[in-house]
């Protein structure tokens, strides 16, 4: 395997900031290792056990080391340059950046196809100095480098570092505005819990599809396949359903193959907690719900439904009876639907959302000054353009 360009840091005048905001004296001099193209491939595999070790149990599927090798094999090719930063202290991986590179861009694994991506560390200590050190890197491509951090949550750990006290590496530049709402709920015990603390209107809406389903479809059958139940012929059988009842002014996702592909690698791995359910009647499908469960939450990923169907709200239906499951076979407490404003995504959440974030860290340089000041202006204008847009729809017609 070919060599990693190495960065070496000392202690940066002794001290650096923690992720609570308080300052530590650095332990030993840590070493950035940077592996890129074909050798962070090779590099992968080797850090598997320290991946693992690293990731929080209540981490996102996407911050998983199955999910981001599935990701490097079947997505890193072609114009994408794989990215991995490694950052060691005395000889050991305490930090992991899974990155890729677009020229001088350096962006997140995945974040095209994914949310909550992250860094994974030891503590904030390491994440403040393999920040520092990647940021070091990224000036000696020259003038224009920068880290854009797509889809970073408010509860993930490079978020809450950069915005803790400190928490930004000396000599850099940041940019950030909001991505999008990720609607969730709680789940509050079970199915009846949930539907108790959703608003009553919606709550009824959801009991009268149910009720429904129950009394027009009797036979209608709730499948849920895990892990080593999923095989090749089921994720094609849903995907080839997504694709069919896609709405007609978009694409589903699996018109891209590599997305069954990266399925076909994670579903088998108990650390993504991969699920797969269908809604059947008869033998026809109904709906298909594409989604993971890791760490008491369950991210719905993908969903789609029959509109032949739609007095029967399949889709709906296909969530609904798998509460009772999901709170006593896989201890989930938190639905999670992931970014996007749509409609049913609030329905089930009582329009509770939170936000991910897309943030750029520059180093400061002259081309970068420039860049964060035309990025302001037009988050400005953006600002101003739907405060009077508001406006002219609040005036009498």
């Amino acid at each position: 395997m070919s060599e990693p360009f190495r960065v070496r840091l000392m202690e940066m005048e002794g001290r650096l900031a923690s992720g609570s905001g308080s300052t530590s004296p650095l332990k030993k001099a840590g070493e950035l290792l940077v592996h890129e193209d074909g050798a962070a491939l090779e590099a992968l595999d080797g850090l598997e056990s320290a991946w693992g070790r690293l990731t929080a149990p209540e981490a996102s599927p996407f911050q998983t080391f199955a999910w981001n090798h599935a990701w490097y094999c079947t997505h890193a090719l072609g114009r994408l340059r794989p990215l991995l930063f490694e950052w060691r202290r005395g000889g050991e991986t305490v930090a992991i950046l899974p990155c890729y590179r677009e020229g001088k861009t350096i962006r997140l694994a995945a974040d095209r196809i994914c949310d909550y991506q992250d860094v994974i560390a030891r503590d904030g200590d390491e994440i403040a100095a393999l920040l520092a050190a990647v940021l070091e890197w990224v000036a000696a491509l020259g003038y224009g480098g920068q880290c854009r951090f797509e889809k970073l949550s408010s509860r993930g750990l490079l978020y809450r570092q950069l915005h803790a006290a400190g928490g930004m590496p000396d000599h850099s530049l940041c940019f950030e505005k909001s991505f999008a709402r990720c609607p969730y709920a709680d789940l509050r015990g079970g199915l009846e819990g949930y539907l108790g603390g959703l608003p009553r209107k919606l709550s009824e809406d959801f009991r009268v599809s149910l009720k429904r389903l129950g009394r027009e479809a009797p036979d209608a059958r709730l499948t849920i396949l895990r892990d080593f139940e999923i095989r090749v012929d089921d994720l094609w059988k849903a995907a080839a359903f997504h694709i069919g009842h896609f709405p007609e002014d978009g694409e589903s996702p699996f018109a891209d193959q590599r997305l069954i592909d990266l399925f076909g690698r994670v579903a088998k791995d108990p650390e993504c907690g991969f699920q797969l359910a269908f809604l059947t009647l008869y033998g026809d499908l109904l709906a298909v719900d594409f989604g993971f469960v890791r760490g008491g939450s369950y991210y719905g990923y993908l969903t789609a439904f029959d509109a032949g169907f739609g007095r029967l709200a399949p889709g709906k239906c296909l969530l609904l009876k798998r509460i009772d499951r999901w709170v006593a076979e896989d201890g989930v407490h938190t639905l999670d639907l992931l970014d996007g404003d749509e409609e049913y995504k609030r329905g089930f959440t009582g329009h509770r959302a939170y936000h991910v974030w897309s943030v750029r860290l520059m180093p400061d340089d002259f081309r970068n000054r420039l860049r964060r000041a035309g990025l302001e202006s037009r988050k400005q204008l953006r600002q101003i353009a739907k405060l009077a847009l508001g406006s002219e729809e609040g005036l009498p017609r």
